[in-house]
């Protein structure tokens, strides 16, 4: 049993483990894409400011599709490069609906989000400006029913 002195203890205790917990967003940017849809040549560009060089890091990819996309997932080709210049590249495959044809992500209507780890326990070894580019891999000319696309990166 508690007594009336535990009490506030308890709470502020509960509040700390659950604060704990929290990452904290570094860089977060959403870019839409033009209505005529995704050309495979062009490249979303997103310039994320590190300062953190000791922090470990989850890099997370946002898309918005439409219920009309015609595909239920998409290949993204990711560039990361650093304040010195070298180059990292990625292909992430992002899966937007089951195999029933059921759209996964958040959202109602014709929208739907989705949230996408892609890099965990990311350790950024130099200050600086880090240039993210993400490509669509569809093998489509323009690729429609995309909308949007996001960079979240979050210090763990």
């Amino acid at each position: 049993m508690t007594t009336r002195k535990q009490t506030p203890w308890l709470i502020l205790m509960c509040l700390l483990l659950l604060f704990s917990c929290q990452t904290s967003v570094v860089f977060q940017q959403q870019k839409s894409i033009p209505s005529e849809g995704w050309h495979y040549l062009d490249s979303i560009i997103f310039e994320a400011s590190i300062d953190d060089t000791v922090s470990l890091h989850a890099m997370r990819l946002d898309i918005r599709n439409t219920v009309d996309y015609r595909y239920s997932n998409l290949f993204i080709f990711l560039d990361i490069e650093f304040p010195d210049g070298k180059l990292l590249r990625d292909t992430i495959e992002c899966i937007l609906a089951d195999r029933q044809g059921n759209w996964t992500g958040k959202g109602f209507g014709k929208m739907r989000t989705n949230r996408f780890l892609f890099r965990d326990d990311v350790w950024f070894p130099q200050q600086g400006i880090y240039t993210i580019r993400v490509f669509q891999g569809m093998r489509e000319d323009r690729l429609k029913g995309i909308s949007d696309v996001g960079i979240r990166i979050e210090k763990k």
